[in-house]
């Protein structure tokens, strides 16, 4: 039986964060944390990036529609502009979705509370203020105004409850070495008007705000993947897989990241959770596929993120997806649902798949079937169907199915000595919408390991010594007219162990001198490719 979620917020795999202090007051500096409100809520110069973000989703007075936004101010300085600002509008019903990117020079960035005055090149005047009673401010409430092309937003935000302080402190660092500030308020009422695609009306909802500033920036290449949850029973999620330069998510507190509110007392950080990717979708250009659901397990927590369509995308300052989630799953025994956001600065790709044994052309003695994926990514599992076909690809026989491993045993029962095989392997995500294909283009043949066609095999190859203690070796070519192109290195099994290019003089008794020092005792093939396309295979000894 699961723990209660309470119970496992004091165990040393949960931290536990108090604030006691009353929050919708100003000055508010939650105990054990660096930040400090109204100050934190402001500009803070002599940082390399800040933004400002937030969306929503709201319910048409008149219509009954569901509408979503997203709306972000950027300081980050470049061609004689302060930043740029990103404002997107999406009817959730027609599922119509409208981006705009737009550089922004500031009138106003207040330093010691939240007043943002962007002058918008095109779009004009727009505002984000900490909303006031006489002169003073009223704590983390808002007044919001945007407009776009094909449309505009006029709301004013009142807080239901005290920010969500990322990694405990809301200082740490993030991807590969950027440092980041960072706090969210997960959970904001909503009230006032919008107009979308030539319609106004009167909205009402919900919105949550994410605030960063330090040196982490998505524009140096670091992709990931965010999320906003926020759940029926009170819970708010915000989620974080960072991605390398190698496509991978490390093992690494720095790439991947939740913070939990549970209540006004109680949160959860915590860098150990589950977070699988279910199904993709291609872009309706078929040019970008992200992911559209994600699994999230996390102790007792247990659910399903799903993102509604897969047209909210941004052009601008690069392509990347932006668009509103449906939540489900339970939190211990109890049915949860939510809403949530999506961005998504990674991209995936289909699955390479290149044969590593048996190779092309050459005769092979059963054993594991053996390949490589060329272009692994950090959550995009990857399964496997290995086939066979000996008649010429008119039909195909199973050799292994659904496997996750890049080897497969085959023994090649029922295939008659010398039978020429075309391999197929086919990748695929666990969805399949992510699908790679190999298929052998010259067959090869089931035989002895190593040992081709007479047709383009030399005779006229000689090894010394053999066997050799040190694992030097002088394999020789008796034909003036020939030159050693490549050297194939096989195990008796007829898996690669060395594959190398040569660059030997046509001269009577060509020789390739090979050192396997560094390779275990044991008997090996060594494949000598030649100029003309013939080949000679050689067993080569190390002793003990």
């Amino acid at each position: 039986m699961k723990k209660s979620l309470l119970l496992i917020t004091f165990s040393l795999f949960y931290v536990l964060t108090s604030y006691a202090q009353t929050w919708n007051q100003y000055p508010y500096a939650p105990a054990g944390t660096n930040l400090t409100f109204p100050a934190d809520e402001g500009y803070h110069p002599g940082e390399p990036v800040e933004w400002w973000y937030t969306i929503g989703h709201v319910v048409g007075a008149t219509s009954g529609k569901d509408y979503s936004y997203m709306l972000t101010y950027f300081y980050y300085p470049q061609f004689g502009f302060d930043g740029f600002r990103i404002f997107n509008l999406s009817d959730d019903v027609t599922e119509t979705f409208f981006a705009e990117t737009l550089p922004v020079n500031y009138g106003t960035m207040a330093q010691d509370h939240l007043e943002i005055v962007a002058n918008v090149v095109t779009a004009g005047t727009e505002q984000w203020v900490t909303r006031t009673e006489g002169l003073d401010l009223v704590p983390f409430s808002y007044h919001v105004e945007a407009a776009q092309a094909n449309g505009s937003i006029n709301l004013d935000y009142e807080p239901v409850k005290r920010p969500l302080i990322l990694d405990t402190t809301g200082f740490f660092y993030q991807g590969a070495t950027g440092y980041t500030y960072y706090y969210s308020q997960t959970m904001l009422n909503v009230s006032g008007s919008m107009t979308i695609d030539g319609v106004t009306e009167d909205v009402s909802g919900t919105a949550w705000i994410d605030r960063q500033w330090g040196q982490f920036n998505p524009n140096n290449g670091e992709k990931y993947e965010w999320f906003c949850v926020q759940l029926d029973n009170g819970m708010d999620m915000n989620i974080w897989n960072i991605f390398d330069n190698n496509n991978q998510i490390p093992d690494l507190p720095t790439y991947q990241l939740t913070s939990i509110y549970v209540d006004e007392t109680h949160d959860i950080n915590t860098h150990d959770f589950e977070f699988d990717r279910q199904t993709f979708v291609y872009t309706p250009d078929s040019a970008k596929v992200y992911p559209q659901q994600w699994h999230f397990v996390y102790d007792s927590i247990d659910i399903m993120i799903t993102t509604l369509y897969p047209n909210s995308e941004v052009s601008l300052p690069f392509r990347f997806y932006e668009g509103t989630t449906s939540v489900t799953g339970t939190v211990g025994n109890t049915p949860v649902a939510g809403v949530g956001f999506a961005e998504l600065l990674h991209s995936y790709s289909k699955p390479i798949v290149n044969a590593v044994v048996p190779a092309d052309g050459i005769s092979w003695a059963p054993g594991l079937v053996d390949w490589e994926l060329a272009n692994p990514e950090g959550g995009r599992d990857i399964w496997y169907d290995v086939e066979y076909s000996i008649d010429n690809k008119q039909s195909w026989s199973s050799i292994a199915t659904g496997i996750t491993e890049s080897e497969a045993a085959w023994d090649a029962a029922g295939v008659s000595y010398g039978t020429e095989v075309w391999l197929r392997i086919t990748a695929y995500s666990i969805d399949h919408t992510l699908t790679g294909k190999y298929e052998t283009t010259t067959p090869f043949k089931i035989g002895a390991v190593g040992i081709d066609d007479a047709s383009t095999t030399l005779s006229t190859t000689t090894v010394y010594p053999n066997p050799s203690a040190s694992g030097s070796f002088v394999i020789s070519v008796n034909d003036v007219t020939l030159t050693p192109k490549a050297i194939q290195l096989l195990t008796l099994q007829g898996k690669q162990v060395l594959y190398k290019t040569l660059n030997a003089k046509a001269t009577e008794g060509n020789k390739i001198e090979l050192q396997l020092s560094g390779l275990a005792a044991g008997t090996y093939l060594a494949r000598v490719e030649m100029s003309n396309g013939k080949t000679a295979t050689v067993r080569l000894c190390i002793a003990e």
